[in-house]
């Protein structure tokens, strides 16, 4: 009687490991070794034909049952991780082009002397300055940790504008006579508003295509 029923077992436990293969792999991974420990042991309680057939349809019914819906949770999954992974993307390359620009114009006034492009410098320096240091922060935190974007954006945007600000105008304050300091605090208030203002439309838009 021993040796039949670990025939059985075994023929039970074969069968089902092709049916596991109706699950995800991931889930497979991680349940598949649980999931079979716990039919074998209601295998070996189930001692009587019904019983084995009850324990046949039941493994049956939750298979159908549960695998489309794990597939379905998995694709969810991966359309999830795809769209972030295109938001990062798009916001990463809106950030360099804006950046970019920023420098090529700085660069362009100051060869060509363009007193009207001059006239904004110090906004264009604290812009690629708050932009290069900020965004870093920003993209780091909110894929490493799980606080809220928006906030994240803000506090962040608040301390590289402020910092620096303070920073030149203690120390280019005291070094050089010539030095405007209200026009480098304008200017960094500005590129606070500018990046804060960009990831606040940012995260709408995320909120909207969530939502649809």
């Amino acid at each position: 009687m021993n040796k039949t029923l670990t025939t059985e077992s075994k023929i039970f436990l074969s069968v089902y490991s092709i049916l596991l293969l109706t699950y995800p792999k991931e889930f497979r991974r991680q349940y598949g070794s649980q999931m079979v420990l716990l039919l074998l042991d209601c295998h070996r309680e189930a001692r009587t034909r019904p019983a084995l057939v009850q324990l046949w349809l039941h493994t049956l019914v939750d298979l159908l049952r549960t695998a489309p819906r794990e597939h379905l949770q998995n694709m969810q999954k991966e359309n999830h991780f795809m769209n972030k992974l295109r938001n990062d993307l798009v916001a990463i390359g809106g950030c360099l082009l804006l950046i970019v620009g920023a420098i090529d114009l700085l660069n362009y006034g100051r060869s060509h002397q363009v007193s009207s492009i001059l006239l904004f410098g110090y906004v264009l320096d604290a812009v690629v300055f708050t932009g290069v240091v900020g965004n870093l922060i920003v993209f780091l935190l909110v894929n490493l940790t799980k606080l809220r974007r928006l906030r994240v954006a803000f506090w962040t945007f608040l301390i590289v504008s402020v910092v620096p600000a303070l920073a030149l105008v203690a120390i280019a304050g005291r070094a050089d006579p010539t030095f405007n300091a209200g026009n480098v605090v304008i200017g960094y208030v500005v590129s606070f508003l500018f990046w804060y203002g960009l990831h606040w439309l940012w995260t709408q838009k995320l909120k909207v295509s969530e939502t649809t």
